[in-house]
């Protein structure tokens, strides 16, 4: 016999996206429960991820409430860095993603959300177009967790798809999706002759140009700072490569964090990784497990300070860029962003550069934008009712999402979601029937970010006007 629970929301995805919008959801006054398939949750944080994207390029804050308040509570633990500046990704915030793991679980079960770890979606139930509940696989066997909404923070719009909403896969021209990267961490990292190198040869620290005076400013703060991005140490990795080293990528990608005495490498480059087919899945995992040693190497052997470095620990996972857009009800663009479209449903901002780690090259393809706005029209997916998304599967483009993909923002996201559902099951009222003012205004008064902070935008009280 099946056993069965009754939920008001459920959440699909216990990574840094599903642990707002169960957060959110439940803070909200509904019964709330959170599937993972790990023991834990946190997602690509705890390989050791930095966040990047809560500020925009003007140092202006465009990720605030429940993101913002993991950040800062991280930081009253001495568990993370202060917001550092950086001309390319707008900011970053170095975490311990021990002590997420810890703070993020605590806040969960204050928030009163019910816990299915070690467990895996096997179906999503739907009646007559409206979801109504998933199943789960565990030890025990299939369990059925009835939901008023269900809110696919999967990473893969694995609940969407098992509910029959159409997806892209990739990029539209050709299905092809970003790389993936195998995360591992170093320690014992000397950051003097580091800094020294960079100081003799500033085209060395990232793969773009850099005028003379943003390098400058940037080389001050690194200087002393407590976590730097690092992109860059192309002609070492040129002469490792006459040298018949196998290094995958043409600069070495990760954040240094001196305050923990460790960087977090994001440099391993598989292609094809299909999260979804298993073989595909496995082979990218020891592709990428057995990378990390060539960079490793590379880092040991070449780069000015690094020679004595230890390894800390390697991802649990292979992090996965892009796989499923989910079509919905509005696709987010490239041009969305680059133009800072503003939109009446919006729900939360964005204002990271869109970052394209190419599977057509060695390189990474990187755009400015200035602020943008997500709609709530893109988190819902086409044709279905009772379900909302959040995270890379929202109906956004390969473009867009190489920027909405990062995990403060894809946080706000998740936030509005939570929400959202709160909201419809206390009113009774399908998604799209939602007042979006009485939505932003609730977000707006838990500290959510909607531009009214930054001067973009005034928002007034809660109207009648609905999601359509």
């Amino acid at each position: 016999m099946i056993k069965q629970y009754c939920y008001d929301v459920v959440v699909v995805g216990g990574g840094a996206t599903g642990i707002v919008a169960a957060m959110a959801a439940a803070r909200s006054g509904v019964k709330t429960a959170i599937i993972e398939y790990n023991g834990f949750v946190g997602g690509n944080v705890i390989p050791g991820l930095p966040l990047l994207g809560y500020h925009n390029g003007n140092g202006q804050v465009v990720v605030r409430g429940i993101a913002y308040e993991i950040a800062t509570r991280l930081q009253e633990m001495g568990a993370a860095t202060e917001f550092y500046l950086d001309p390319i990704t707008s900011d970053v915030l170095g975490v311990d993603p021990h002590w997420f793991k810890y703070l993020v679980t605590k806040m969960l079960q204050e928030a009163g959300v019910d816990f299915f770890l070690h467990s895996m979606l096997s179906d999503t139930i739907v009646e007559d177009g409206t979801v109504k509940g998933v199943m789960i696989q565990n030890k025990e066997g299939s369990q059925m967790l009835s939901a008023k909404v269900v809110i696919d923070c999967s990473g893969d719009g694995d609940a969407a798809v098992h509910a029959g909403a159409d997806y892209v896969y990739g990029r539209q021209s050709d299905r092809k999706t970003q790389v993936s990267t195998l995360v591992f961490r170093v320690r014992n990292i000397d950051f003097k002759p580091l800094m020294q190198y960079f100081r003799s040869n500033p085209t060395q620290i990232r793969p773009w140009s850099l005028s003379d005076e943003v390098a400058t400013q940037l080389m001050d703060q690194m200087e002393t700072s407590e976590v730097f991005v690092l992109g860059g140490l192309q002609q070492y990795i040129e002469q490792a490569v006459r040298d018949g080293a196998a290094y995958p990528r043409a600069n070495l990608v990760g954040v240094c964090i001196p305050k923990f005495d460790q960087m977090i490498v994001v440099s391993s480059r598989v292609e094809g990784v299909d999260p979804n087919n298993n073989r595909s899945y496995s082979n990218g995992e020891v592709a990428g497990l057995l990378q990390m040693k060539d960079v490793f190497d590379f880092m040991r052997d070449y780069a000015p300070g690094f020679e004595n470095i230890q390894l800390i620990d390697t991802g649990h996972q292979i992090g996965i860029r892009e796989s499923r857009h989910i079509v919905g009800d509005y696709l987010l663009t490239g041009e969305d962003l680059t133009t800072s479209k503003q939109f009446d449903d919006v729900i939360a901002l964005g204002g990271y550069h869109i970052d394209i780690h190419s599977p057509d090259h060695r390189g990474i393809q990187s755009q400015k934008v200035s602020t943008y706005e997500i709609p709530f029209s893109c988190l819902l997916p086409k044709g279905l009712e009772g379900m909302l998304l959040a995270g890379r599967p929202i109906s956004a483009t390969h473009e867009a999402m190489a920027s909405t993909r990062v995990i403060p923002i894809q946080m706000a996201q998740a936030e509005a979601t939570g929400v959202a559902a709160a909201m419809s099951v206390q009113q009774s009222k399908p998604l799209r029937d939602l007042s979006v003012k009485e939505l932003q205004s609730r977000l707006i008064a838990q500290g959510a970010e909607l531009g009214q902070g930054i001067g973009r935008r005034t928002f007034e009280g809660a109207g009648e006007g609905t999601l359509h």
